[in-house]
């Protein structure tokens, strides 16, 4: 059992996962999320259409490009991750998230002298990592592979949200788990068809998801920052 994919992926990891909602509040201030059935429709649509195409595509990519010794392409994918994040918010949950596992990385036994050999050879280093291209970069480290890797990121991706979701609507925590068990071919489907993108396709394109996220931040009341 891989306890280093195990431990990036515990949804208590301490990197302010538990402060965002991508957008789901803003989704149910408007009242498309709502109950149970609601909340696995919308994490399913987020999974396939907004993050799974961006945020996945780059997972695959970092652990990838780690495991083959390619440090230098880790700062293009973060750049494109950068680039490709629309809403500012959720910009900043990305960075704040990937800065703070690198942060905890640097700490572990099994991958701060990895990481630090890697995180050396770069001419320089970007002002703030991505989460997708650090969780990439430690699935590497943690020996897993690609497809594992990313499943295992899909996975706490939505966990996070469905944790969201368990908390602002409210639903129950046995509901949420039947909502993340009844995700569980979606994500493996995901996985495999997004395994051998190229990272220049990455991206979400998904008009709808990007205004949620913005709204998020001008709600009148919010439990989330992002």
């Amino acid at each position: 059992m891989n306890l280093g994919l195990l431990q990036i992926a515990d949804s208590a990891l301490p990197i302010s996962g538990y402060t965002h909602s991508w957008g789901l509040e803003a989704a149910i201030a408007r009242g498309s999320v709502r109950d149970a059935e609601s909340l696995e429709r919308w994490a399913a649509l987020w999974l396939r259409a907004a993050l799974g195409p961006l945020e996945g595509v780059l997972v695959a990519s970092s652990c990838r490009a780690t495991r083959a010794g390619r440090a230098a392409e880790l700062v293009r994918l973060n750049g494109l991750a950068e680039a490709s994040m629309v809403p500012p918010s959720l910009r900043r949950a990305s960075r704040e998230m990937g800065d703070q596992l690198v942060a905890l990385g640097g700490t572990w036994h099994w991958s701060s002298p990895g990481l630090a050999s890697i995180l050396g050879s770069l001419p320089e280093r970007p002002g703030a990592w991505h989460h997708a291209v650090a969780f990439g970069l430690l699935g590497a480290l943690a020996g897993g592979e690609v497809d594992e890797v990313l499943t295992a990121y899909l996975h706490q991706a939505a966990l996070g949200v469905i944790g969201a979701g368990v908390r602002a609507i409210p639903v129950g925590h046995t509901h949420g788990q039947q909502i993340l068990a009844y995700l569980h071919d979606e994500i493996r489907g995901l996985a495999g068809a997004l395994l051998d993108r190229d990272p220049e396709t990455a991206g979400a394109g998904c008009p709808s998801y990007e205004i949620r996220c913005d709204e998020q931040t001008r709600l009148y009341a919010r439990m989330f920052r992002s």
